[in-house]
Formats: C-alpha cells, structure tokens, sequence
C-alpha cells in the first residue's frame, strides 16, 4: 500500500480553490454584479459570497449547480477550467454564427423585400443605389488624385524602385480600405433605406392583421371589409425609419476589419512621425552650434519646439486611435494655441534676426588652376560655361576658377576634354566647421561647386573648337538616330519573318484541313 502524498493533495485542494474562487469573481463581474446582488441569487450572505472570492471557503454542491444554472456553465468547466477563457471562446464561437446567420438573414430579407415591391419602386431602388455608387467613386477618386500628390511631395525623392514600391502598397491599401468602405455604406443606406423600413411595415401589418382577426370573430361579416379599407389606409400613411437605425452583425464586422486596415495605415504614418520627432530633438540640440547669431538662434529654437509640440499632438491623436482611447480635448487644443503662438515667435525672430546678416564675396576662397594643350584637328571641350581670349599662341591654355574647397578633375577621351568638379572628403568636417563660424559671425559665403572655364588661345583654334563641338553633337544626334532607324529596320524584319511565319502556319493549317475533310469524305463514302 503506498503512502499517501498530503502535500501534493493540500496543493491539489488549493489549486482547486483558487480556480473556483477566481471562476466565481469572473462571473460575478462579468455579469455586473455586486457581491450583495450575487449573495441575494444564490440566497446566501454577502461574507459567504466574499469568502468563496477570497478561497478562504468554498460554495456547497448545491450553490455550485445553481451556478452553473444561473450563468450556463457546467461543473467541470466551474471547478477544474479557467471560466474567462471558457466565456471567450463561447462568445467568438456565438459571434461567428451570429454574423453569418446575420448576413443570410439580410440576403433572405432583401429577396423578400424585392419580390413583394412593385416594379417602378424596384427601378427607384436600383436608381438610387447607382446613384450612390457614382457619388462614392467621384468622392474616392478626388481622395486618391489627393493622396497620390501628397505622397509624391514626401517621398517623390527616393529612388524610383523604392518610391513605386511604396506608392503600389498604398494604392493597394487604399483600394481595399475604400472598396471596404464603399460596401459597407452602400449595404447601410440600402438597410435605413428601404429594409428597416419594409420590415416595420410588415410587423405593423401582421399585428393590425392579428387585431382584425379578433375583431371577426364578434362581429358582423361585413365589419372585416371595412376594417381591411382602414388597415390600407394606414399602412400607406407608415412612413416610420428604424429609429436606433440598428447595425447589422456582418456589417459590425466589416466595419471592424475596415478599422483594422485603417490603423494599420495609421501605424505606418505613425512609424513615419516617430522618426521626424527623432529628427527634431536632434535638431534641437545641434541648433546651439548657432547660438551666437542671437534672434536667429531663438526664432529657430522655438520654431523647433514648435514642431515638437505639433508632432506630439499628432502622434497622440495617432495612438488614441489605434487603442480606441477617446482624446483629452482641452490639453490638445492648448497645445496647439501654444505650438503656433511659438511658430509666430519664430518667424518674427529669424525675420528681425535674419536682417543682421551679411552676404561676403570671399575671393580668398577662390583659387585657380592652370593647363595647357597642344591644339588637335578634332579637339573639342565638353562644357558651357566657357569664356574664349585671343591670343598670338597656338597652345591651348585653360585656366579654371574655383573654390578651395572642391577640386578639378580633366579627363581627355576621344578628343573631347571632359572638366568636373568634386568635393575632398578629407576637408568635409573643415567645410562644416567653417559654415558653423560663419552664420555665428552673421555672414553668408558661396559654398558651391561653381566653376568658371577661360580658354586662351589663337582666333583660328577658337573657332576650331567651337566648329569641332557643333560636329560632335551633330555626330551623336546621327548615331543616335543611325541607332534609331537600326532597331526599327530589326523590328520590321522581326514582323515580316513573324508574318511569314503565320502564312506557313495557316498554310500547315489549311492542308490538315483539306486532309480531315478528304478523310471525313472518304468515310462517309464508307459508310454508303
């Protein structure tokens, strides 16, 4: 005989009171329920109802059953199984079966309504819900011409491959969430419109007809032909909508699965804002770097903490959507008085600031650089910024202006002389630090990579090179052309051997017919 395990029965006994305690809270608050009004159910006192919550006792069998009566649960699912996840999985079962009986329903109710209307009151319905499909596709459409030029303006810069990307997973999502939305509009006008209306008609008849009938049966025969005029009458003058306009199961749930969609696009904006606030405290920090310029400095501190203030509000309105928490009004609107009180103050100040500043032409940024050339037959330059000197010398001499901090580079290839510039990353961080100096010192210097070309040589090389460039653009348009005509000659040879190709094959096609024919000739001949 083994001994027995009190230890592990004590722990057995006070998992079970724990499930049965935590069951009886879980129904009790499911239901709305006091402990007073639960005790007063199960004809016990409110200590009783509190000790069973709390596991310091446990309800007898007979509580138990009447339990399970009361709220439709079994014992086992009471004593031995978490109550809520029980509950849950009974209602998403009921929901299922309520939205699809709910939806068939709506189907079984339309066809009702559309074989008892009339036939001008059938085409007026059908009218009036094309019209409202027409009306729905202009209100997207200029929603969607909308939205497609706003995401052009944030995101137009990126690559082409990244921008259609994102531009076809929106315009997919767009689709879906306003075909969705669209259904469930039309499928709602549709209902308020016509089938609460005929299902109130109806119930108001089935109950006049009741009353009639009653009414038959003591009195006089003729009675019920007069009481049929009045219930016609009456039932003309019904002109009564659904008042709650009540929603439909599937439509409830359609909507819901719009919403899904809705703040899944929602989040992917969110993502978006989330990373420009990021961007906007690092700019607060890297705007002290000009504190020295003084108004400019605290107009564009401001300004930035007023788009702070603006992105915050955003993003808050953004959250309470996604977890359907209702927005604190008042809080927002004070922070949007003060967000654009703020950008006021700072268009002021930089504008005040700004007319401090000086615009300085610094030629010691200036340098220039020197080459010479030996003059060629097909010589050509490639570029338009050039200025053209006489000289007594037949060497080309060409002297670049530009600033120090980018470099020239010559490339010579196929006679034709290529000059680009191009910044030294060496000198990066000095560029940076010298701009930062300069707007602290309230100057504004020409940092780009502008170049200008002077070319001194003899009259005769000048007009040389400029005739040689016009002959090279001249021979690219030619080859490009020569190009041109070159792939339509290929194409039209590809559409002949195609076109030779289909006559063989209609060819082939013809003598198989000829042959079935001859055979189908000589079976019947067969045959006789």
């Amino acid at each position: 005989m083994q001994p027995v395990d009190y230890i592990s029965l004590m722990a057995r006994e006070e998992e079970f009171n724990m499930k049965l305690s935590d069951n009886i809270k879980f129904i009790r608050k499911e239901n709305n329920l006091s402990q007073e009004q639960l005790a007063e159910q199960l004809g016990v006192s409110r200590q009783a109802v509190s000790k069973w919550e709390s596991g310091q006792s446990y309800p007898e069998m007979d509580k138990v059953l009447l339990i399970c009566k009361l709220y439709n649960y079994n014992i086992d699912e009471l004593m031995n199984e978490n109550v809520k996840e029980v509950s849950e999985t009974k209602q998403s079962k009921n929901n299922i079966n309520k939205y699809i009986e709910d939806f068939l329903g709506y189907i079984t109710k339309t066809v009702d309504m559309f074989s008892s209307m009339k036939f001008w009151a059938k085409i007026k319905c059908i009218v009036e819900q094309l019209i409202c499909i027409g009306i729905l596709l202009v209100i997207f459409g200029i929603i969607g011409i909308i939205g497609d030029s706003i995401l052009y303006k944030l995101i137009g810069g990126l690559p082409n491959k990244v921008y259609y990307l994102i531009n076809n997973i929106f315009e997919s999502m767009y689709l879906i969430i306003s075909f969705g939305i669209g259904v469930i509009v039309l499928l709602h006008i549709f209902k308020v419109r016509y089938l609460d209306y005929y299902e109130i008609i109806k119930e108001k008849e089935i109950k006049d007809i009741e009353v009639n009938t009653e009414e038959v049966e003591s009195e006089k025969p003729d009675a019920k032909n007069e009481k049929k005029i009045v219930l016609e009458k009456k039932s003309e003058k019904i002109i009564i909508r659904d008042p709650e306009h009540s929603q439909s199961k599937f439509l409830t749930g359609a909507i819901n699965l719009v919403l899904l969609f809705v703040k899944m696009i929602i989040i992917f904006i969110g993502i978006g804002f989330v990373f420009s606030f990021i961007g906007l405290v690092t700019s607060l920090v890297l705007s002290f770097l000009f504190v020295k310029t003084g108004l400019v400095f605290a107009g564009a501190l401001l300004g930035i903490i007023s788009a702070l203030i603006i992105n915050f509000v955003i993003l808050q309105l953004i959250y309470n959507f996604i977890v359907s928490r209702k927005n604190n009004k008042t809080i927002i609107a004070i922070l949007l008085i003060s967000s654009f009180v703020l950008a006021g103050l700072s268009i002021g100040m930089i504008i005040i600031g700004a007319t401090k500043f000086n615009i300085v032409e610094d030629n010691s940024e200036i340098i220039e650089d020197t080459y010479t050339f030996q003059m060629t037959d097909n010589l050509s330059i490639d570029n338009e910024n050039i200025e053209y000197f006489e000289t007594e010398s037949d060497d080309i001499k060409i002297v670049i202006s530009h600033s120090k901090r980018y470099k020239i580079n010559i490339e010579t290839s196929d006679d034709i002389l290529y000059m680009y510039s191009y910044d030294d990353e060496i000198n990066y961080m000095s560029t940076l630090r010298d701009i930062i100096k300069d707007i602290n010192n309230k100057e504004i210097k020409d940092y780009s990579s502008n170049i200008v070309i002077k070319i001194y040589t003899s009259k005769a090389n000048i007009e040389k090179l400029k005739q040689n460039k016009e002959l090279k653009y001249e021979k690219a348009i030619e080859l490009e052309m020569d190009k041109i005509i070159t792939e339509n000659v290929t194409l039209e040879n590809k559409i002949i051997e195609l076109e030779s190709e289909v006559e063989n094959l209609e060819y082939q096609l013809e003598s198989k017919e000829n042959i079935i024919q001859e055979l189908q000739d000589a079976s019947s001949e067969i045959n006789n």
